[in-house]
């Protein structure tokens, strides 16, 4: 059987990726932010708050855009970008437990009355963190 270099699927996967981590990137340096940045200011408070979701935002600006400019200039960026990719992934494991399981409207903490909603957010996060350990190489 031989290797398949190229996937659809990947690529798909890659870009999409790549586009929210950006884009969420953008919203955490504006105030807002994705999951991981909304974990971050319910754990954090203050100026230390702000400080670790700016941070963050930093990190996932520059890992969504290495992950698009991987496509086109191949993995230029070597080990720096799987730092950032492993430190997104941490975050977001975090922000999976903080948010879906003990914060308001976690399955422990009232999720349980609109199961269905709680299951929709669940998978997401668990598609975004499959997509991230897929893609960290």
């Amino acid at each position: 059987m031989s290797k398949q270099s190229f996937s659809i699927g990947k690529l798909i996967l890659q870009i999409a990726l790549g586009a929210m981590l950006s884009v969420a990137g953008i919203w955490a340096l504006q105030g807002g932010g994705d999951a991981g940045a909304k974990a971050i200011r319910a754990t954090f408070n203050g100026d230390l708050g702000n400080i670790l979701r700016i941070v963050f935002g930093v990190i996932e600006l520059l890992a969504g855009v290495f992950l698009i400019l991987e496509l086109f200039i191949g993995d230029k960026f070597g080990g720096f970008g799987n730092v950032l990719m492993f430190i997104i992934m941490i975050v977001w494991i975090i922000a999976i437990v903080l948010i879906d399981f003990v914060g308001r409207g976690g399955i422990l903490n009232g999720g349980a009355r609109d199961f269905l909603s709680w299951l929709y957010d669940f998978s997401y996060h668990l598609i975004v963190l499959g997509a991230i350990i897929y893609l960290k190489d």
